[in-house]
């Protein structure tokens, strides 16, 4: 059973960079002035003297007095505004569609996972265990899931692949009987970020439309096949991708296996 293929073809990628922009913040400082002012004036009026012994009414002794009022006007600085607003955390909205477990590392690998060899090595196996989920999830195989460690028109390949047999309704079975490994590295790129690997797969499982009420199971796909495939893997970013694949040679039957 394959899944898409696109083919294969080494090439310098393109690189793209990320570019950000920085905002700074001006504060301005208001200053306050205040003012005063004050007037006032004051008259007595003149005593006069009898000029003879006659007796005079002395006159009445008018004083006059003007009150001065001080007016200070006076601005104060309001102080800064807290903020009482509690502040709300950021938090990851809840996914409706359940994300697949990392697939765990084969214990026969070729290479040390920690190295560049190993890290292809390692996104090829785990592209071909995705597949493998989906087939298990058949009619329900979910395609995100599924193009976890592929990109570009290969990863869009195997979504409408898949797609197709979600809305088919089809069911897979003998997934026991799905093997595949990795038998070398047939190419590294100079600047470290393409390489193609070189698979075997083999096996007997079968792709098969269950039967209704009204009419009976249909195999879809279920003969025993050998495969000789090369996958292209290209580091996108931080991380390395399943991206191209190609089928070099196919065998049908057990006995004619090309990977025993």
């Amino acid at each position: 059973m394959r899944r898409a293929d696109a083919q294969v073809t080494t090439g310098q990628r393109q690189r793209r960079f990320r570019f950000g922009a920085a905002v700074t913040a001006a504060v301005c400082v208001l200053a306050a002035c205040s003012s005063s002012g004050d007037a006032g004036s004051s008259s007595v009026a003149p005593v006069t003297e009898p000029s003879s012994s006659t007796p005079v009414e002395e006159p009445e002794t008018t004083t006059s007095t003007s009150t001065t009022t001080t007016t200070s006007a006076t601005t104060t600085v309001p102080l800064p505004v807290v903020d009482t607003v509690p502040s709300s955390v950021d938090t990851e909205p809840q996914s409706d569609t359940t994300v697949a477990p990392e697939p765990p590392i084969p214990a026969n690998t070729m290479f040390d996972p920690a190295s560049p060899e190993g890290a292809v090595e390692q996104v090829a196996l785990a592209d071909l265990a995705a597949f493998v989920v989906c087939l298990e999830q058949l009619p329900k195989c979910d395609v995100d899931a599924l193009t976890r460690y592929s990109a570009l028109e290969y990863a869009a390949g195997n979504v409408r692949l898949a797609s197709e047999w979600n809305e088919a309704g089809y069911k897979a079975r003998g997934l026991d009987d799905y093997n595949y490994r990795v038998d070398g590295i047939a190419e590294f790129s100079e600047d470290g970020t393409e390489a193609v690997i070189l698979l075997c797969l083999w096996g007997g499982t079968q792709l098969y439309a269950p039967a209704t009420d009204t009419t009976p199971e249909v195999i879809i796909d279920g003969e025993y096949e050998s495969s000789k495939e090369r996958v292209l893997v290209r580091r996108l970013g931080d991380s390395w991708f399943v991206t191209a694949s190609d089928f070099d040679e196919t065998v049908v039957g057990e006995t004619n296996n090309l990977c025993l």
